[in-house]
């Protein structure tokens, strides 16, 4: 989904970037232990915390150090002005002030991740403290490895957190560097800045990482190469040996289909060819988009959601540059959602509005406007999609039209000034006019039990699941995540980024409660989803330990799995019987296994 960044606790002004929800379909039902009531489950999943969350560092690897900070995306270059000199009380961390320019071994990075081997070609993050005052632009950074140096530059990109980092993509041709090495990050070297950096001592890191030998790579990954394929809207670019590559055939068709239903709603012509990439890994809840657009396809995208929707969603992003190139991001991934017909799937939006009104959930506009990003998920997705629905059916999409493509950040102060300033010239009402008007035709739609369950269902799954990622998988969550640049990684002939993720054992056994947890939603199971969403809570507040009955039988039947040469994809639990897509050593194309429980308590595959 398209983003263009909100306001955070500590940085006034953050720019945009794309970002998507997506995802496919999942395989679910409980093992051997006891079912869920209804009613416990809602009163335990109820207590599972409904903001985002904030990423934590995973165990150290091979390439990060333990102390390493998540993963970041890449965003609009500055130039940016100042933050505030006011906009925060000063603070300390760990016995530094944050009013002072800083950095640790914790804020270096190396992608991809979860390992570097001898041959990739690996990009370097930095994540320093930045005081108020200073803008980012004007700390210049020195990065050597080895003692050499490797980048001199600046600091460049804000992630969707608002943090501003340093992203230097592929500069470290690791062919022929095998082994052990050091990195040292160098904040103004030449000591230009007084103000906000009265402690010069602390401008300097050093880690170290290892760079795994070649032969060690999966064999899945040994001879990656971009595959592009031309389609009649498009050009498809895949990774060779991926799921997008072995379902290239059905993928171009899916893809033409998608940008034709974005170009009829919002009436526009297709004006490309647009550049598509499905990548093999998660990153947010599915894709991003910028003047491209890329979106994850595997067969354990846990992610969720439905494909077909994030394509449509994603084609919109890229169709509307034409004519609302400065589209606040509010509005954008309100019609994003509206032009798709629903966030995850299809849906009546104006029904689950109200759902989300009756939850006690609903964040008024001029918050939901301003913090779009800090705001969970799924409920500012809602707002947005349903009040661009409600625009679009009192004024017509021609009007709306007109509205979206004029309004911008540049219009007032605050994104919700801006909006009201809009609303005011092209429908002479207010934003608080417009949504209390808006809030009163919601007050007319009947109350939908099944709606309310599915909505309530969906925050907690997809809650507990980026909390998963910010534990295993930091570098796919939205607000910080790795988001590299397309382009550029085709010129390169770059793979690992788009392919390469965290596939232990309890990766994958979480990945797969998570895609099972999908599947009950979308069979309005709801008693399963809540069981499945308090036993990946269970692990993940257990350090990873598969203490709970439900997530042990996904974690046994995949160790089982691997040790007979499989990763599973998919999983059905169903009592002492379990059935698995999965895929073999060296293989492409999805095998079905079957499991048993034995009289012992162990899991056995029989087929």
């Amino acid at each position: 989904m398209q983003y263009r960044i909100g306001r955070t606790s500590f940085i006034l002004l953050i720019f945009l970037v794309a970002l998507s929800a997506c995802g496919l379909s999942v395989e679910e039902t409980e093992p051997q232990a006891t079912a869920v009531p209804s009613n416990t489950a809602d009163v335990e999943a109820e207590s599972l915390a409904t903001t985002e969350p904030t990423p934590t560092t995973p165990a150290a690897t091979a390439t990060m150090p333990a102390t390493q900070t998540p993963e970041l995306p890449t965003f609009t270059p500055f130039p940016v002005s100042p933050t505030p000199a006011t906009e925060v009380e000063p603070l300390a961390t760990a016995g530094m002030a944050l009013n002072d320019l800083s950095i640790t071994p914790g804020d270096i990075s190396l992608f991809p991740v979860p390992a570097v081997y001898a041959g990739d070609r690996a990009s370097i993050q930095i994540a320093p403290n930045i005081p108020r005052g200073l803008a980012p632009n004007d700390v210049d950074v020195r990065i050597l490895v080895d003692g050499v140096e490797l980048v001199a530059g600046s600091l460049n990109r804000r992630k969707l957190s608002g943090d501003t980092v340093g992203l230097y993509e592929w500069v470290w041709d690791t062919i022929d560097q095998q082994g052990s090495h050091t990195i040292t990050a160098v904040l103004d070297p030449q000591d230009l800045i007084q103000i906000g950096d009265e402690n010069p001592n602390n401008n300097q890191a050093t880690t170290t990482v290892v760079v795994e030998p070649r032969e060690l790579l999966p064999n899945a990954e040994a001879n990656a190469t971009w595959i592009t394929a031309d389609t009649e809207c498009c050009k498809l670019y895949v990774v060779s040996g991926t799921a997008a590559h072995r379902d290239l055939d059905q993928l171009i068709l899916k893809v033409d289909t998608a940008f034709a239903q974005a170009s009829t709603k919002l009436t526009e012509p297709l004006i490309g060819p647009y550049d598509v990439y499905l990548i093999n890994r998660v990153i947010g809840q599915g894709g991003y988009a910028t003047d491209e657009m890329v979106v994850s396809y595997l067969d354990r995208d846990y992610a969720g959601g439905g494909f077909e929707e994030v394509l449509v969603h994603e084609a919109v992003h890229l169709i509307d540059q034409q004519f609302a190139p400065d589209r606040i991001t509010f509005l954008s991934e309100g019609v994003a959602v509206w032009v798709t017909g629903g966030h995850y799937k299809q849906e009546d939006l104006g029904q689950r509005m109200a759902a989300l009104v009756e939850m006690g959930r609903y964040v008024p506009l001029a918050e939901a406007i301003d913090n779009f990003f800090a705001t969970q998920h799924e409920i500012s997705y809602l707002e947005a999609a349903s009040f661009v629905e409600y625009l679009v059916e009192t004024y017509g999409w021609s009007a709306v039209h007109a509205f979206y493509s004029n309004a911008s950040a540049d219009d007032a102060g605050t994104l919700s000034r801006a909006i009201d300033k809009n609303l005011r010239i092209y429908f002479s009402s207010s934003l608080e006019e417009v949504e209390a008007d808006w809030l009163e035709y919601l007050s007319n739609f009947p109350r939908d039990r099944p709606t309310l369950a599915n909505l309530q269902s969906t925050i907690q799954l997809y809650d507990v699941m980026r909390r998963y990622q910010t534990m295993y998988d930091p570098t796919a969550y939205y607000l910080y995540a790795w988001l590299p640049s397309p382009e550029l990684a085709v010129q390169l002939d770059a793979t690992a980024d788009f392919s390469r993720h965290p596939d232990e054992i309890t990766n994958v056994a979480l990945e797969t409660m998570l895609k099972a947890a999908n599947d009950a939603l979308s069979e309005e199971d709801y008693d399963q989803v809540n069981a499945l969403v308090i036993s990946i809570d269970r692990v993940i507040k257990n350090n990873g330990k598969f203490l709970d009955p439900l997530a042990k039988s996904y974690h046994d039947i995949i160790q089982t799995a691997s040790e007979s040469g499989y990763e599973i994809q998919q999983l059905r639990v169903t009592g002492n019987r379990a059935e698995a897509q999965a895929i073999g050593l060296g293989e492409k194309a999805l095998s079905q296994l079957r499991f048993i429980l034995n009289v012992g308590g162990r899991w056995i595959l029989v087929e």
